[in-house]
């Protein structure tokens, strides 16, 4: 709790801002979502993942009266746009600069433009509203405007 905080300037949003809950806590944090959130992001794009925390999450809006679709689902993903030696390339970069372990820096969206769109794609059928795109190697400035070239559009249709 905050006492006597200062909230300067006043949101625009009203009544407030968007309130986002991360996380897939099944016992407190989607109870949260369910009674307090705008919106939450789980499952960290993995379509089963997701499929059972938001019915987990409906089952706490039921339990609170609350409008399940109200609320907005969001993941996140990490994709490789290119072909497989450009995504080894960017796999094996970005596991040396990091240290992550490859199989987390590969993860399941790396590859063409239309397999990365299918796979968002899986994430929309298990109910997400929103994907959080990060992209591990944005710094080179090509990937983020290949994604924005070659998968959005793939997505849109």
């Amino acid at each position: 709790q905050i006492r006597g905080a200062i909230n300067e300037p006043k949101p625009v949003q009203r009544p407030h801002p968007p309130l986002w809950i991360g996380g897939g806590g099944e016992k407190v944090t989607l109870k949260l979502v369910a009674q307090y959130g705008d919106a939450c992001n789980v499952g960290n794009g993995d379509p089963a993942t997701i499929r059972r925390k938001l019915e987990v999450l409906r089952r706490h809006c039921e339990a609170v009266g609350r409008d399940y679709d109200s609320i907005v689902k969001s993941t996140a993903i990490s994709p490789i746009v290119g072909d497989a030696a450009e995504v080894d390339r960017v796999v094996a970069d970005t596991v040396r600069r990091s240290g992550s372990p490859e199989e987390t820096v590969r993860g399941g969206y790396s590859g063409e433009p239309a397999q990365v769109a299918e796979r968002i794609h899986t994430l929309v059928g298990a109910g997400i509203d929103h994907v959080i795109v990060n992209l591990p190697h944005m710094a080179e400035g090509g990937p983020i405007q290949r994604f924005a070239e070659e998968v959005i559009p793939l997505v849109r249709d």
